[in-house]
């Protein structure tokens, strides 16, 4: 999918080249061009929770000693948090790349260098004054990154191009491109002999390069998909934890010869060394254990069961204890060191993927990809000292005009943000249900309404006092809702049960439930003729229910994969955004047909009305951008770029602003409107599908993947109800089946995409 458009004016002429004449009508042309092109401009972006924040799903860290300042970076934000050693307070938001896979402190002069995975280019930031010294382009898809203290040099590993960056520690320069193996995914430095190791996933090797001349001394062949080393320089080793063979290579420092291979655990993912009592430990994701390596003899001693796939390590030398992070139990497993025994273990956020160590206060910390935040541990009483959020979910907004508030929905941090509608600033945060969703506002009782998905509940908030009154049980998986200002009723779209609940808005009692089409995720009123319209993404149709029985009235065909729908007052019209087949249908408010489809951006998730200037807008989720389309012609007249992953709208009447929030950057587009525009060029681009088979579905305790023969090297991802990714897998070279273990999914509806094939699941109790 194309992530950028083509921005402008569409100007037409005819071959041949023929212009007008007079250059006065030319000039004004142009001038009227660029006045209607300014309509609509984004106006200010609001951070969530704070400025200091935007960091989301957190998978990176490094520590900078000289100012006791740890930085973590995620998948989503584009910025890295540095936060203070000492007191735990977020002290800088740094701009950076996409998708921060690594990052690496430079001691000799203070600086840290972020691997951007998703725009191909490091980040070097000052560490004293924590702003962005340059940035650098490097191979595709940066991964990993080792400082090499003797010759001042950082060594990027980028893992779709096979080579490895070396940078000059001191001019920011790149000093030279080193091909490598196929898929290079972990560096370690040997300090004893000044090499550097770089494990190859696809061709089951690692290269050692001399760290003086940086060429490539030779290159070792391992087990299968290498994805983790450590050093030992106790006694000058390297540890390659193979995942596929579920071993460990054992390298000679000296002589580059491969002492060992050690059998471990199913799926060795990290290594951490102690070097205390010279051991090396290997967190086992699949048999969720870590085998401890008796680092002088080279044979396991023990194995330790720790909690649900463990994915990253760290070692305490002031205590002696090992913190093993385990990504599906939500914990770490604290070890000791000297016996092996596990000391304790502490809950910590949703999905930890990263830890490291702080050595001047002793304390760890630990990035909870999930909730996207960071606990800290105190290394010696063990205690869980704070949580620091670095970044929101922005899901769902809505406009309260009685009070001149936004609401935001914030799905993974179970709450919803007030906004202040004339300041833009933040007022409060509200603690709702599990996974809120949906949002609407009920201005004859002045109630917003909050559907919580996995709680499988509707949360009232008082307008005027941001306080919670009470709690509706609904259906399973709420998703949608809608107000029917008529009868004062709220309508919950629940899309595991395929059906609608309807609320009583000024009791709040329950009325009837209705059932709908597969999957019902979005709703629209039109008041015109008093129909609510609900969207059924998996059976591909609109239900159109009456507001005054609450009867199915028709069953509407649309587009591919329906999750958005907006009501168009001036001229009747229903417009429903089709997620997979990223197109707009419009809809005859009045006899129930199907009028016109448009081509909007990649992956069309929400739709708000402006009634003052008769646009649609429409947020297109993979193309980080938005649609505007004109009420009366069904002509996209501009598209804005906003925010990455943008997924919900508020529409501010007073000011006519525009909220967008932006799901994958943690924050929130304001987007000024205010006199109409002009239509846009716009590319299209083929679908790339590979057939794909999934079964048992339903699925409980794993899934099989049957993959085609064109496959190899290819990811498979995995997303939930709400689109966001939340396991990705490479596909293996030499089997035609793969299982994916189901441990730590919550049950519900969920897509498994290659390429652009994709199928639904569900994942049953």
């Amino acid at each position: 999918m194309l992530n950028n458009k083509f921005s402008g004016v569409k100007i037409w002429r005819k071959e041949g080249g023929l212009m007008p004449k007079n250059k006065v009508f030319i000039l004004s042309i142009i001038c009227l061009i660029f006045g209607l092109s300014q309509s609509q401009r984004l106006e200010t972006t609001i951070l969530l929770p704070d400025s200091l924040s935007g960091v989301l799903y957190p998978q990176a860290f490094t520590y900078n000693a000289t100012n006791n300042t740890i930085y973590v970076g995620g998948e989503e934000g584009d910025c890295v948090i540095a936060i203070d050693g000492q007191t735990d307070e977020k002290i800088a938001r740094i701009p950076a790349g996409s998708n921060i896979k690594a990052l690496v402190w430079n001691s000799a002069n203070n600086k840290v260098y972020c691997a951007n995975g998703g725009s191909d280019n490091i980040t070097i930031i000052d560490g004293a004054t924590n702003s962005v010294i340059t940035t650098i382009t490097v191979g595709y898809g940066p991964c990993a990154l080792v400082y090499n203290p003797t010759n001042n040099q950082v060594y990027c590993a980028n893992y779709n191009s096979d080579n490895v960056t070396v940078i000059d520690g001191v001019t920011n320069r790149v000093i030279t491109t080193i091909p490598v193996g196929y898929g290079p995914l972990a560096l370690v430095y040997n300090p004893i002999d000044n090499k550097v190791y770089c494990a190859n996933w696809y061709t089951f090797d690692v290269t050692v390069i001399d760290g003086a001349t940086n060429s490539v001394i030779t290159t070792i062949s391992v087990g299968r998909f290498p994805c983790a080393l450590v050093y030992n320089p106790t006694d000058d080793k390297v540890y390659c934890a193979n995942y596929w063979s579920d071993d460990v290579t054992i390298i000679d420092g000296a002589t580059n010869s491969v002492i060992r291979t050690i059998t471990v655990g199913d799926c060795p993912y990290i290594l951490v060394y102690n070097s205390t009592n010279n051991k090396v430990y290997c967190a086992n994701e699949y048999s969720d254990n870590i085998t401890v390596i008796d680092g002088r003899m080279n044979v396991p001693i023990a194995v330790i069961a720790v909690g649900y796939y463990p994915r990253a390590l760290v070692y305490n030398p002031t205590d002696n204890k090992v913190y093993c992070a385990n990504e599906y139990s939500d914990d770490v497993t604290i070890i000791d060191g000297a016996n092996n025994n596990v000391i304790t273990t502490i809950p910590v956020g949703d999905n930890p993927l990263a830890l490291v160590y702080n050595p001047t206060n002793n304390k760890v910390y630990c990035a909870n990809w999930w909730s996207h935040n960071v606990t800290v541990i105190d290394g010696a009483t063990n205690n869980v000292i704070t949580t620091m959020t670095v970044g929101y979910v922005p899901c769902a907004l809505v406009y309260n005009s009685t009070n001149n508030k936004v609401y935001c929905a914030n799905y993974n941090s179970d709450n919803v943000t007030v906004i202040d509608g004339a300041t833009n600033s933040v007022i409060t945060t509200i603690p709702v249900g599990d996974g809120p969703l949906a949002l609407v506002y009920n201005p004859i009782n002045n109630k917003v309404y909050c559907a919580n998905y996995y709680s499988a509940n509707v949360t009232v908030i008082d307008g005027a006092t941001n306080s919670v009154i009470t709690t509706i049980t609904v259906g399973r998986y709420p998703s949608a809702l809608v107000y029917n200002p008529i009868g004062n009723k709220v309508y919950c779209a629940n899309a595991l049960s395929d059906d609608v609940t309807v609320i009583d808005g000024a009791n709040n009692n329950v009325i009837t439930t209705i059932l709908v089409g597969d999957g019902p995720l979005a709703f629209v009123y039109n008041p015109t003729d008093n129909k609510i319209y609900c969207a059924n993404r998996y059976s591909d149709d609109v239900t159109v229910i009456d507001g005054v029985t609450n009867s199915v009235i028709t069953t509407i065909t649309v587009g591919n994969g329906p999750c958005a729908l907006v009501y168009n007052s001036t001229n009747n019209k229903v417009y429903c955004a089709n997620y997979w087949s990223d197109n707009v249908t419009v809809i005859d408010g009045a006899t129930n047909n199907v009028i016109t489809t448009i081509t909007v951006g990649n992956g069309p998730s929400a739709l708000i009305y402006n009634p003052i200037n008769n646009k649609v807008y429409c947020a297109n989720e993979y193309s980080n951008n938005v649609s505007v389309i004109d009420g009366a012609t069904n002509q996209v007249i501009t598209t804005i770029q906003v925010g990455s992953a943008p997924r919900a709208f508020a529409w501010n009447s007073i000011q006519n602003r525009v909220y967008v929030a932006n799901y994958g950057s943690s924050s929130i587009s304001v987007i000024r409107d205010e006199i109409p525009g002009i239509e846009e060029n716009r590319l299209l681009l083929s679908a790339f599908r590979l057939p794909l088979e999934i079964y048992p579905n339903p699925a409980k305790s794993y899934l099989t993947i049957r993959l085609p023969p064109t496959a190899n090297r290819l990811t498979l991802k995995l997303f939930d109800i709400s689109g966001k990714m939340i396991k990705e897998i490479v596909a293996p070279t030499d089997k035609s089946e793969i299982k994916i273990p189901l441990k730590g999914i919550n049950p519900g509806i969920y897509f498994l995409q290659l390429g652009k094939e994709t199928k639904k699941f569900i994942v049953a109790k």
